[in-house]
């Protein structure tokens, strides 16, 4: 991320500057930051950059100056640009992000980036499609056998052939194979052709430890569905911010093994089928904890903070989200709509601590929707918690935020697209993979 980049113009040019800076390109004017001895001229930020447009008596443009600044609606800087009658070149060699170059009044060269990567939406599955088992996380040795055959033999009635990778049962001391292991199980699914989807066997702790070792570019260029859930949410997001390939949080081997008519339905509609998902709550939900099974009526879902909102998909486990903060890996918030759950281990103090980092991340306050998925009973955590959480941030009022959706550690769950579009009208969900 940059953090100060430094442009001139000429004498008398402040009102240029503000019409070019913030007018067309939507920079927004910032006072001079702390700690910086440039003096004079405008101020403006973006997702990115703090951009210094300084005013000098000689002035002469910066024909090689590229700031990089960067823009998650690209077109629409574009179509501004190009009313205002300046010259737009599209350049596709920083591929697979998008950018274009223009000049500002004063004849400075400006690179605009797209912030957020061209969506990769992999092929759907059909008859004959061969879906790969895959441990990016805790080992398929800590499976149980039924739970594995069972789940197999769902996948096989639905007209899919399945294979398990090649150290998917293997396991180190922290329960899941070496890295290396992992990560050339990833990079042999995503090579071979006849390889479909890539169906995660279950959650744990380490999906992390793979990112800096996948190579992104074979991920990009061998687009496939990819879809697990919970400690997998570190490995999904990572890959839509370095790809732009759309993956899915969805059901892993317990829960497919369980048949539940809600959570198939909604797998088939999503890794099946192309036309945009409207979710329903399930009536009724449960909840497993030391051999137990608690099952519950549903209320439906929850309105925090009523709205309309249409955005890109983000999140997952919130804990595991929150592994990827400083790091070349963590998402574009901006124009996002946050799906968030965690499991039994958080209650609604930690639960709280962690919105919080999430909340104070570059573009967290352009966010423009929420959904919580439903909470376990161990978390304890109640409706009056999730209002007072939600009261506590002034932004989260003017946006929708729904709680007590069917995804995260309880069933049944459905099935989204992380790096898809959600449309949210107050308690109305609407999925698309697109």
């Amino acid at each position: 991320m940059l953090d100060h980049v430094q442009l001139a113009a000429p004498p008398a040019s402040e009102d240029a500057t503000r019409a070019f800076y913030a007018g067309l390109l939507h920079m927004k004017e910032v006072e001079k930051p702390v700690g910086v001895r440039a003096t004079g001229g405008v101020w403006f930020t973006s997702h990115a950059a703090a951009l210094h447009v300084g005013i000098e008596q000689n002035f002469q443009p910066a024909k090689k100056a590229h700031p990089g600044l960067t823009f998650p609606d690209l077109d629409g800087v574009a179509e501004r640009l190009r009313k205002a009658g300046h010259l737009v070149t599209f350049d596709d060699r920083l591929a697979p992000r998008r950018r274009l170059f223009t000049e500002d009044p004063f004849k400075n060269r400006i690179e605009c980036i797209e912030s957020q990567l061209t969506p990769i939406t992999p092929d759907k599955l059909k008859a004959d499609s061969h879906v790969r088992l895959l441990a990016p996380a805790s080992s398929l040795a800590r499976v149980d056998e039924k739970i594995i055959n069972d789940a197999i033999e769902l996948l096989e009635t639905l007209g899919l052939r399945v294979s398990i990778s090649q150290h998917a049962r293997a396991t180190n001391p922290f329960g899941s194979s070496d890295p290396a292991c992992r990560i050339d199980d990833l990079h042999s699914a995503f090579a071979d052709s006849s390889v479909d989807a890539i169906l995660c066997v279950r959650g744990g702790f380490s999906s992390n430890e793979l990112l800096a070792g996948l190579d992104y570019d074979l991920i990009r260029t061998h687009p496939k569905i990819l879809c697990g859930f919970s400690d997998i949410t570190a490995l999904s997001n990572a890959i839509f911010t370095k790809t732009g390939l759309v993956t899915y949080s969805g059901p892993m081997l317990r829960a497919l093994s369980s048949r539940d008519a809600y959570t198939l339905d909604y797998f088939k509609k999503m890794l099946f089928g192309v036309e945009p998902v409207s979710v329903r709550p399930s009536v009724n939900w449960h909840d497993s904890m030391d051999g137990r099974t608690i099952t519950s009526l549903n209320d439906g879902h929850l309105i925090l903070s009523s709205g309309q909102a249409r955005g890109r998909i983000l999140g997952g486990n919130l804990c595991t989200l929150n592994l990827l903060q400083g790091t070349p890996f963590f998402p574009d918030l901006r124009q996002a709509v946050l799906f968030l759950e965690d499991d039994y281990e958080v209650h609604p103090a930690t639960f709280a601590r962690d919105f919080a980092s999430l909340l104070a991340q570059p573009g967290a306050d352009e966010i423009c929707g929420i959904v919580f998925g439903r909470f376990q009973l161990t978390t304890k955590m109640t409706e009056e918690h999730l209002r007072y959480l939600v009261s506590l941030y002034p932004q989260l009022k003017t946006i929708p935020v729904i709680a007590n959706a069917d995804f995260g550690h309880t069933e049944p769950l459905f099935t989204f697209p992380i790096g898809g579009i959600a449309e949210l009208d107050h308690d109305q969900i609407t999925l698309n993979a697109k």
